[in-house]
């Protein structure tokens, strides 16, 4: 799904950050992370805590205007630390929660209308991909909201507050990454690389968003311990003290995200009470919704940082014009992007009978989320060595669904992990046997037929999907 927003997550990105020296007496040199082992304070916990009494909606704006008077200062520190220049300084807004809420239901409408929103949601409940029923325009609102304490704009090219924590240096934080993307619009125009043509399959525009959201997290970090240290002539040293920290933070699962999400929401003294809900609920959002967003954020700030130590920011800024084409690629930079792209095979499916509810490229961050889903021990061995695939979704003449998926895998042995840990995944979903299916495993291929186990249909599958 297209993303219509750019938004900052309240996650692990601002929690366990160093604080100045002066609040953090025990940090291995200034701005730098903590160790795994760490039992260090919560450096955020009372940064700069105002008053904990209600605040008026005048009081909230008024926070709220005097950070973003802040914006005019950030932007000459974060764009030298960037290494882009601001073409022009980027508008500001702040923006109440009910105003971001009714512009957020219409930008989901617009890529998901009701009609795509119950086809693709019945898709994804017949082959997995979820566990139960759901609208998923509904569960993608919810998410974005989870995420909405600040969000840039690429349509209005403005940068809009909407929470407005009690603490200047997360305020701060969050207008750095926003900010930082308003460089990536002005320098390489997020609308168009977003929205490439022809269309990007799913895979193709999640590994574009690790790369808008990476990128903005890496220099958002930076941002931190420049500020910290109150001087950005270290930024070598500031990079290497911040690695253990930003590999750290990727190896985070989602039920780690939503306990560190509800912690992150204590930050925010007079938070929206809605809001509030949402981020305590993010545990609660379907996987394949929340998981791709959320990694994007440090797993896609591992790929950038990983291309900055190859070549500085102008491998950084290359992502813009060579974009990675796989989830493959970003879930795994130091082998399938660097040194040398594993590129992804591109497969067709036959013209199939029905009528079609999705159709689309499922990657590897997606196989690896239907196993997590379904059988969390093999998920990572069962979804690496992906190579390729499609599936698509018809609804028949009968009303039934039937689900047609092929693979292929760097390796046959790959190959049949995958088609191994498939076959137990399907038992696990119908354990009373009650749902017809055919598993093929062909070297590196496998093919799937997920709803019938009629052999005409599966050897049409078969013999009419192309690879190259």
């Amino acid at each position: 799904m297209k993303r219509a927003l750019v938004l900052v997550a309240l996650l692990a990105a601002c929690r366990g950050s160093k604080a100045p020296p002066e609040q953090n007496k025990t940090a291995q040199g200034s701005g730098s992370a903590q160790g795994s082992g760490s039992q260090a304070k919560d450096p955020w916990q009372n940064v700069d805590a105002g008053p904990k009494v209600a605040e008026t909606p005048e009081q909230r704006k008024a926070r709220a205007e005097k950070a973003l008077a802040r914006v005019d200062a950030i932007q000459p520190k974060l764009a030298k630390l960037r290494g882009l220049p601001f073409e022009h300084p980027v508008p500001t807004a702040y923006q109440t929660t009910d105003d971001f809420r009714a512009f957020l239901h219409r930008e989901i409408a617009k890529e998901m209308p009701p009609e795509k929103s119950a086809k693709v949601s019945a898709a994804w409940l017949h082959i997995g991909l979820l566990q139960k029923p759901i609208d998923l325009a509904t569960a993608f609102e919810q998410t974005m909201t989870t995420q909405a304490a600040a969000y840039y704009d690429p349509a209005a090219k403005k940068f809009f507050m909407v929470m407005v924590p009690d603490s200047d240096t997360l305020l701060d934080t969050m207008s750095a990454h926003e900010l930082t993307h308003g460089l990536q619009d002005q320098n390489f125009d997020l609308t168009k690389y977003m929205a490439a043509k022809p269309p990007l399959d799913d895979d193709a525009q999640v590994a574009r968003q690790f790369i808008v959201e990476g990128d903005a997290t890496f220099a958002m970090f930076l941002y931190m311990a420049a500020d910290a240290t109150k001087s950005d002539a270290a930024q070598a040293m500031m990079i290497k003290v911040l690695r253990g920290q930003i590999e750290q933070f990727a190896k985070m699962d989602l039920a780690a995200y939503g306990e560190m999400m509800k912690q992150q929401a204590s930050a925010f003294e007079n938070m929206d009470a809605d809001l509030k809900k949402s981020m305590d609920s993010i545990g609660e959002l379907p996987p394949v919704v929340v998981g791709p967003l959320l990694d994007s954020y440090m797993k896609g700030a591992l790929v950038v940082l990983t291309a900055y130590d190859k070549g500085g920011w102008k491998a950084v800024d290359d992502f813009y014009k060579h974009s990675p084409e796989s989830s493959e690629q970003v879930l795994h930079p130091t082998t399938k992007l660097f040194p040398k792209r594993e590129h992804p095979k591109k497969v067709t499916l036959p013209k199939l009978d029905g009528e079609v509810l999705t159709d689309n490229v499922m990657g590897e961050i997606l196989w690896n989320i239907y196993f997590s889903l379904w059988l969390p021990d093999q998920a990572q061995q069962a979804s690496e060595g992906w190579g390729g695939d499609r599936y698509t979704v018809v609804k028949r003449a009968d009303g039934s669904l039937l689900g047609y998926l092929a693979t292929i895998w760097d390796t046959p042995k790959d190959a049949k992990e995958f088609a191994d840990a498939y076959e137990a995944s399907f038992a696990k979903r119908f354990p009373s046997k009650d749902r017809k299916h055919v598993v093929k495993l062909d070297g590196q291929k496998v093919f799937i037929l997920d709803g019938d186990d009629d052999a005409k249909l599966f050897e049409k599958l078969i013999k009419g999907t192309k690879f190259s």
